[in-house]
């Protein structure tokens, strides 16, 4: 049974009152009373292009939108609401009795199985038309709120108030519907009053214009057919181009449009056209109808023929008598010719006082009498100056292929799609709006696709939803005005031409809605494998729904002609046969891509993914679930383990999450070896986040299991993820030592040479940080480019930028740069992150050269980018405090460091503790907050850890900062100087630069200028040589004031 996802709108009628009626009247004439209920509701609903899905005792339940859509099904079902009212007064007075009737109206997505039986329509839309129905009081037709929405420019409506709904927490809105606001249905879409400047139809217009002129001066009739799809431009095309004519030419214009459905329609557009020549309006009784007309026939005074002959036939068209009594004496077969006769000599009459436009629209909804009287009225014209204008989507050509043919006096064109300037015209012309931000711009031009009622449909949505609001007498983007979705008219509209195709068509654009917006036609083969996929391509090559795609290179591809058209095609197919698709092109691609695997992955674990997901949502168990769950665990964790990497922690979240489900649907003992791959990828997300204590208990957890499995590789991974952790947590430890080591002799029993790099990067790491200098920075180069010469360029990225940040401290600054500038390079080659490490060593350097606003800069919109994907900010955090230290601006850095230290306590890290505490005992120093900077020194000196040198260096100098501004000078000098012993230790002077400058300060305040003035040389001596420029006035400052002092 076929079974999609669609927009409907249901109605539910029921009588008020039949089971107390029930009691009262004999059954057999109940009977026959209820089977005259059902036959006039069944009718009003089919008129309407409703279908009754069930009648349930005195109830009745329509649905229109199935099983074939329209774009204004949402309008139809309230006029039929209206019309049941009506229709149920009329019936009353036919059975003599009092029945009244309740309608409730909802729309919204159902998901609907069609069979031999009907139609079996599911969601809420459906149980909420039932509570309106229930809801509403005898005589009224009450909707929900996207009915209303939807028809609000055609019918008239009440507010009803919220209406309390079993199974919603929330009472929903209802709405009384009134009237229509017309008594024939007519479109209104787009932008209210908002009004823009025809665009883009210049050509058209001048040959439309053209085509009149000719008209108009050969005294010829013509036929000008415009074809496009809905909201292409054609009524404001033909419009600028009567206001045109209106102007240059004042001919008598006439308009007629076809209706999509109601009772008496067949000749409704020429009906329209002879009312508004002869004045009829829609209140005249038959009458006054008939003398408005004969006095009309009476004032052309061109017509040769005798006057009732034509006006007998002309009444038959306008409704006004049945043709078996109007002119009896033609025969029934010959009707239809003499009405056309009729009507040509009508025109041309008319014509032969002025030129005359006679303007069809909605051709697509023409009953055949009408082509064919319009085909004959144009065929026989004799020498009239009349243009018709007819107006018609595409499939109007697909179901008359011959229109036009054969007639030298008829002309035939397609409005295509603007262009994207030309919507960008338009759109700035509705709104007077040049601000509009450019993603929400750019995302309203792409959905778009050049079509002016789809922009200027977003554009009504937008504003109805308060995104785009009126400020005085201009529009402006709301904040945060950019995700823009598919407004339901749009929707609808696509809906309705989708559901003209043959079922192998609409099978086709299924496959291609999953496989994307560029198609190859094998690719649809593989997965719709029981249908004529060529056959079906080429149809919809010929209606313009599937397009050539040249963007490919040599390979010409297929693509559909609108995104939007993907999106509603997809949002159209029930999930289980998303679930099977998306599960089919995985597996194709697979095997069409078996030597290029990592190539394409991301594409196969999305749709793996997809199946996967769509299938554990739909509740499906059994091998079809164990098998999607297998197919989407291997990509994630392939793709994880890429992710990881590269240093892409947002991808690596993503793909976490997608195994771990994909796990949790399919436990057994055959994934115990993917269980650890994806505990290892935890572990590395939560050292990333600096959730140590996390990291380090998932990671023993690991080890163990490794072990257990005798999978001697994952154990080195987790042995080396371990010893992460401990490096960042505990540095000094034995533990990191102990993982480091037993990670690189299993990665030596391996053969994984990458993994054993790796294990020793670790030792070289804590070799930088503990301070050893340029043995280590030659061991970290070393590294880096034996990773090169492995082709892992994305470990050999991380490593140079982590380099680069030891080499600047340490006084290197050309090779810093020669650093940064390989990682970057390799960086982008290897389509890997860096992020932190990058911007760490691109800072250092800014502050080094002299630009410490810059380095802020740098560092703010990094630890933005860390927040956003998880990463650890603390390295950042710590340095962006130091910078702004240096500049000042102390309430700021204060900030910084209470979130900072925050972090590091909650993780367990104590890579920065110690320095974080010292940071923020100095900054309270700074703003006179003693007491508060006593407990940061303290626990600055706490937190040190063996083998941290700049800890020490900190953390003294914090304390001397603190006693000397308690006016305790010893204390601070024994500060001091226990940070100046440590600092002559280590080669990375320039980061612990300011305790250095501060003893300095210190001694010369204390005017023993003499011993800090070799400090203060040596200080400089080292930044020439370096080529730095921080501290460089301050320096200068301390030495000028000794000389002064000497004076």
């Amino acid at each position: 049974m076929p079974e999609d996802r669609r927009l409907v709108s249901i109605l539910f009628a029921d009588l008020v009152g039949f089971t107390a009626l029930g009691s009262q009247t004999d059954p057999e004439v109940l009977r026959e009373q209820m089977a005259r209920y059902f036959e006039r509701m069944k009718a009003v609903a089919e008129l309407h292009g409703g279908t009754v899905e069930k009648f349930i005792g005195d109830a009745v339940m329509v649905a229109f939108g199935v099983p074939r859509a329209h774009d204004d099904d949402a309008e139809r079902s309230v006029r039929c609401g209206l019309a049941m009212q009506e229709s149920m007064a009329v019936l009353n007075l036919e059975l003599r009795t009092d029945f009244s009737l309740r309608v409730g109206i909802n729309s919204g997505e159902t998901a609907v199985k069609s069979g031999d039986d009907g139609h079996f329509i599911v969601g809420d839309p459906v149980n909420v038309a039932a509570r309106l129905q229930q809801g509403a009081e005898p005589g009224e037709v009450l909707v929900g709120y996207l009915t209303e929405h939807l028809t609000r420019r055609a019918i008239v409506y009440q507010p009803h108030g919220r209406l309390p709904v079993k199974g919603k927490v929330e009472p929903i809105l209802a709405f009384r519907a009134v009237r229509p606001r017309s008594a024939i249905p007519r479109q209104s879409r787009g932008v209210g009053d908002l009004r823009a400047p025809l665009v883009g139809r210049e050509r058209e217009l001048r040959l439309l214009l053209d085509v009149f002129g000719r008209v108009a001066e050969d005294r010829q009739t013509h036929l000008f057919t415009m074809v496009g799809n809905a909201g292409i431009g054609k009524s404001r095309l033909v419009e600028e181009a009567l206001a045109r004519m209106a102007t240059e030419f004042s001919p008598r214009i006439l308009q007629g449009r076809c209706l999509p459905y109601g009772e008496g329609i067949t000749y409704w557009p020429v009906i329209e056209i002879l009312r508004e020549d002869a004045g009829i309006t829609m209140e005249d009784d038959r009458e006054t109808a008939i003398r408005k007309l004969d006095n009309r026939l009476a004032s052309i005074g061109q017509v040769s023929e005798d006057q009732s002959v034509l006006a007998r036939r002309l009444i038959v068209v306008l409704g006004l008598e049945p043709a078996d009594t109007a002119i009896p004496e033609v025969p029934a077969s010959e009707v239809a010719t003499e009405l056309a006769w009729s009507l040509r000599r009508y025109i041309e009459a008319v014509a032969s006082q002025n030129a005359v436009v006679l303007v069809i629209d909605d051709l697509q909804w023409a009953e055949p009498a009408i082509v064919e009287l319009i085909s004959q009225v144009t065929r026989r014209a004799r020498l009239a100056p009349v243009l018709w204008i007819c107006m018609a989507r595409p499939e109007f050509l697909e179901q008359h292929p011959n229109w036009g043919a054969g007639l030298v006096n008829a002309s035939l064109i397609t409005l295509n799609p603007l262009t994207r300037p030309e919507t960008s015209t338009l759109l700035s012309g509705l709104l007077d709006i040049e601000d509009i931000p450019s993603v929400l711009q750019g995302s309203i031009l792409e959905r778009s696709e050049g079509n002016p009622l789809f922009c200027e449909e977003f554009l009504r949505m937008l504003i109805e939803e308060s995104r785009i609001v009126r400020v005085g007498d201009r529009w402006q983007a709301a904040t945060g005005a950019v995700e823009v979705r598919v407004p339901e008219t749009i929707q609808a509209l696509l809906i309705s031409r989708l559901d003209t195709l043959l079922a192998a068509e609409r099978r086709v654009l299924e496959a291609a809605s999953i496989v994307g917006e560029r198609f190859l036609p094998e690719q649809i083969r593989a997965i719709c494998i029981d249908i004529d996929v060529d056959s079906a391509l080429d149809e919809l090559l010929a209606k313009g729904l599937v397009v050539e795609d040249t963007t490919g290179g040599d390979v010409v591809g297929l693509r559909l002609k609108h995104l939007l058209l993907r999106d509603v095609v997809y949002g159209g197919l029930a999930k289980r046969s998303r679930a099977d698709l998306h599960d089919r092109f995985a597996i194709y691609l697979e095997s069409a891509t078996s030597d290029r695997g990592a190539e394409y992955a991301e594409i196969i674990a999305y749709h793996a993914a997809l199946a996967f997901s769509l299938t554990r949502e739909m509740r499906l168990s059994g091998n079809v679930l164990s098998r999607r769950a297998r197919g989407a665990l291997r990509w994630d964790l392939f793709l994880g383990e890429r992710a990881f990497a590269r240093g892409d922690r947002r991808l690596l979240a993503d793909f976490i999450s997608n195994a771990r489900s994909a796990l949790e649907a399919d436990p057994g003992d055959r994934f115990d070896t993917d269980r650890v791959r994806l505990r290892l990828l935890e572990v590395e997300q939560f050292g990333a986040a600096g959730r140590y204590d996390e990291a380090a208990a998932t990671a023993a957890e690991v080890v163990r299991e490794a072990e257990g499995l005798e999978r001697r590789d994952l154990a080195a991974a987790a042995h080396l993820a371990t010893a992460k952790i401990e490096l960042e947590r505990n540095p000094s430890s034995v533990l990191f030592q102990h993982h480091a080591a037993e990670a690189g002799q299993l990665f030596r029993l391996t053969g994984d040479r990458a993994g054993e790099l790796e294990a020793e990067w670790l030792t070289v790491l804590w070799r930088l940080g503990s301070g050893e200098g340029q043995a280590a920075l030659h061991a970290a180069i070393r590294l880096a480019e034996r990773a090169v010469e492995l082709n892992d360029k994305s470990r050999a990225a991380a490593r140079f930028a982590t380099t680069a940040t030891f080499a600047a401290q340490a006084g290197l600054p050309q090779k810093a740069s020669e650093c940064v500038q390989r990682a970057s390079t390799l960086a982008s080659e290897a389509g890997a992150r860096l992020g932190r490490r990058l911007v760490l060593a691109q800072a250092m350097l800014d502050t080094l050269m002299g630009d410490p606003e810059r380095a802020v800069d740098r560092l703010r919109q990094a630890v933005v980018a860390a927040d956003e994907d998880g990463s650890s900010t603390l390295s950042l955090k710590r340095l962006l405090a130091i910078e702004l230290i240096r500049l000042r601006r102390y309430p700021e850095a204060e900030a910084i460091l209470e979130d900072a230290l925050r972090r590091s306590q909650d993780s367990g890290e104590l890579w920065n503790r110690s320095e974080l505490f010292a940071r923020s005992a100095v900054t309270a120093v700074a703003q006179g907050k003693l007491d508060t900077a006593e407990d940061y020194a303290q626990q600055a000196l706490q937190a040190v850890t063996p083998g941290d040198r700049g800890g020490v260096v900190e953390s003294n100098w914090a304390l001397g900062e603190l006693r000397a501004a308690q006016g305790r000078d010893r204390e601070a000098e024994t500060a001091y100087r226990q940070a100046f012993a440590e600092i002559a230790r280590g080669p990375y002077w320039v980061m612990v630069q300011d305790a250095e400058l501060s003893f300095a300060r210190f001694l010369v305040e204390r005017g023993r200028g003499s011993e800090a003035l070799p400090m203060l040389n040596r200080m400089q001596a080292w930044l020439d040589a370096a080529g730095y420029a921080i501290g460089r006035e301050q320096i200068a400052q301390l030495r000028a004031r000794i000389i002064d002092s000497a004076r």
